[in-house]
Parts: C-alpha cells; sequence; structure tokens
C-alpha cells in the first residue's frame, strides 16, 4: 500500500509580520519547501513546479503534488496520482459562507451543525477541488456524501467519490487531504 506523507509548518514569525504581496512570496516559499520535504518522505522526484492556465498544480517530474498557506500554517504534499491538501485556521463565519459551502442534506449528515463540522466540510471539499483541478469554481459539484467518522469523510465530485482524511493541528488549524486507501504519515516539521 502506497504512503502519503503531507508536510505541515509553522510560518515564521517574521513572515507572519510581512504584508501584501512580500507576504504571500514568503508563504508560497514555505510551502514549497514543506512540498520539498513531502517529496523527499515518499521517494519522489519533483522538477519545475508549474501550473495550468487555471491555476491548478501540474504534475512534476511525474509527481503530482497540491499546496495550501495560511498566514500562520503551511501545508503540502507529493503523490504518486492527483492530490489535494488544505489547511484552514478555526474562525467565525457567516450563515451566508455556510449556506454557499452546503446544502441541507450535507448539513443534515451530521448530529449537529457546529464550527468544526463547518471546517472539516470546508476544508474536505478543498482538497477535492484540488485534486481534480478546478479550484472553487466548482464548489456547487462537491458534495459530502458520507460522514464515515471524526477524521474521514466520502465527497463526490460529478459522481466520482473522494476519501478525505482530516487532521487537526492544536486546536487551531484543520488539515485535510484527499487520502484514497492510502495509509498517511503525517510530518510537523517546526522550523
Amino acid at each position: 500500500m502506497d504512503t502519503i506523507h503531507p508536510v505541515i509548518m509553522p510560518v515564521s514569525v517574521p513572515d507572519q509580520r510581512l504584508v501584501r504581496r512580500a507576504k504571500v512570496q514568503a508563504l508560497r516559499r514555505q510551502a514549497r519547501a514543506a512540498l520539498a520535504l513531502s517529496a523527499r518522505f515518499s521517494g519522489l522526484a519533483l522538477g519545475k513546479l508549474e501550473k495550468a492556465d487555471t491555476g491548478a498544480p501540474l504534475p512534476s517530474a511525474g509527481t503530482f503534488w497540491a499546496l495550501s498557506h495560511k498566514s500562520t500554517m503551511v501545508a503540502a504534499v507529493a503523490a504518486r496520482h492527483p492530490i489535494g491538501i488544505d489547511i484552514e485556521r478555526i474562525q467565525s463565519i457567516s450563515p451566508a459562507m455556510e449556506k454557499r459551502l452546503a446544502g441541507d442534506a450535507e448539513w443534515q449528515l451530521a448530529p449537529t451543525k457546529d464550527l468544526p463540522l463547518f471546517f472539516r466540510y470546508w476544508t474536505a471539499k478543498e482538497a477535492v477541488l484540488k485534486a481534480v483541478g478546478v479550484g472553487l469554481t466548482g464548489l456547487s459539484r462537491c458534495r459530502v456524501q458520507h460522514i464515515l467518522d471524526a477524521n474521514h469523510l466520502i465527497l463526490s465530485y460529478d459522481d466520482q467519490p473522494f476519501r478525505v482524511t482530516h487532521h487537526w493541528v492544536s486546536q487551531t488549524h484543520l488539515v485535510a487531504i484527499t487520502s484514497g486507501d492510502a495509509a498517511i504519515a503525517w510530518h510537523f516539521i517546526e522550523n
């Protein structure tokens, strides 16, 4: 069985203080450093990292990859197959965001609708949309089908099923990865 090695790294305090373009560039640099570690842990090669006109990552030297970053944390993964990853900081959200994210049937899969559930759905959908290379433009075609347990969901995108695995980083951030049946070895790397 294949093992996926996602890497999560905190953003350095000096980089957290940057603004605008400098901050985005620093976050991208750090996410790419996490990606290099993920590829190394997986025994995969990475060449030049390029994106399609749509912004979707193109395979690099035959390796599929995905990045995600927030102001205080980055996540990245390299794999032999299309993959998606997302990291989000848990924070308050508006009712409009809740309504945009999922329909009533999706919310009714859970016994309660709360902030952790919102972010499980959000991160899972972002990871699936990255895996299929469409981004948020495909949000309306991505659905939560089943809640398997506290760390796993089954989603679909245009009727194609995706198993998503979640991982909490303290109580502040949630990471989701399209995992399929692969084993996952999470790596948290301190600066």
